[in-house]
């Protein structure tokens, strides 16, 4: 039996579980050792049961523990419920719509003029900063 160390033992469990007969035959007894002694070792276990009853949980016959038969279950839900039917729009509803998409339209394209009227406005400043430094730099010369 060799030394047990907290990081293989968590590696262990992460790995087959809490359940002890689940773990490596060559390391079970180091194992179940560490875990006697260490504190830690029954908080890890804990974590890991949680997450064993979830996955056993998973393997029973249809997901459920209870047996439920799911296509069944899944019929009958599908059985009361009526297909959506979708009405067409009313006249009005159209016309809002479009007029929705046309402003939306309209407002994007003002945003860019904007932008772009901003941006030119911006270089134009500091072009003529560029020119009234050069001018200042001939004057001292």
């Amino acid at each position: 039996m060799t030394d047990m160390t907290p990081e293989r033992f968590r590696a262990i469990v992460a790995a087959y579980g809490a359940e002890a007969q689940r773990w490596p035959d060559s390391e079970r007894a180091a194992a179940l050792a560490f875990a006697a002694k260490d504190a830690r070792a029954a908080a890890w276990l804990e974590e890991e049961r949680g997450l064993d009853a979830m996955l056993d949980l998973l393997a029973e016959p249809h997901g459920f523990a209870t047996g439920l038969n799911v296509e069944s279950l899944h019929s009958r839900v599908m059985a009361g419920i009526d297909p959506p039917v979708a009405a067409p729009p009313a006249r009005g509803q159209v016309l809002w719509a479009g007029l929705g998409v046309t402003l939306s339209l309209a407002a994007c394209l003002a945003g860019a003029v904007l932008g772009v009227d901003l941006s030119l406005r911006g270089l134009s400043d500091v072009r003529a900063q560029t020119v009234l430094e050069q001018t200042a730099m001939i004057d001292t010369e």
